[in-house]
């Protein structure tokens, strides 16, 4: 199953960090909602119900123009982006897979899940620290303004899921079709 991107009014993706993809269920919904306007279809991939059958869009926009905050949302993805998918702990670089979050100073010991007391970590450098705060990270966590993650995102390859994409991807990312 493929999802759809979705650009904003202005003919940008609603974000690039991380890339505004949405489920094609909720493409659907939007669309009968009459939110958004279908740009281009999957070829070969119609979703029916009993009275109705309808493409999946694979490409598509939003009817209003959002305005966004200019600060890069906390998640683990961005968590990891920031830290290269480099364990802070013992350097290595990882998949996304084999890469936890840590907290620098453990929850038990009253640390929050923020941009500054969180880092990307190994299973085993993770799991080695537990809520002990003797291990200290290799660099110190701290909130990146978008100007830091486009700059980390620029070697980043999205995969394009679709060929519509690709034109409004590229000014952001090293694109790649996926197979």
């Amino acid at each position: 199953m493929s999802d759809t991107l979705i650009l904003n009014a202005s003919y940008e993706p609603l974000s690039v960090l991380p890339l505004s993809t949405i489920p094609w269920q909720r493409t659907m919904k939007l669309l009968v909602l009459d939110r958004i306007s279908v740009l281009a279809h999957y070829d070969d991939w119609i979703v029916r119900s009993q009275k109705l059958a309808m493409p999946v869009p694979a490409l598509a926009i939003t009817k209003e123009y959002f305005d966004f905050k200019k600060a890069v949302r906390y998640s683990k993805s961005n968590i990891y982006l920031r830290d290269l998918y480099t364990c802070q702990y013992c350097g290595d670089t990882f998949d996304k897979k084999d890469l936890t979050i840590d907290h620098v100073i453990p929850r038990s010991h009253g640390g929050k899940t923020t941009w500054d007391n969180c880092v990307a970590a190994c299973n085993d450098c993770n799991l080695a620290k537990g809520n002990k705060m003797v291990m200290k990270p290799l660099r110190q966590p701290f909130k990146p303004d978008p100007h830091y993650m486009a700059f980390t995102m620029k070697d980043k390859v999205v995969k394009i899921k679709h060929p519509s994409w690709e034109e409004f991807l590229t000014p952001y990312h090293k694109t790649k079709i996926a197979s």
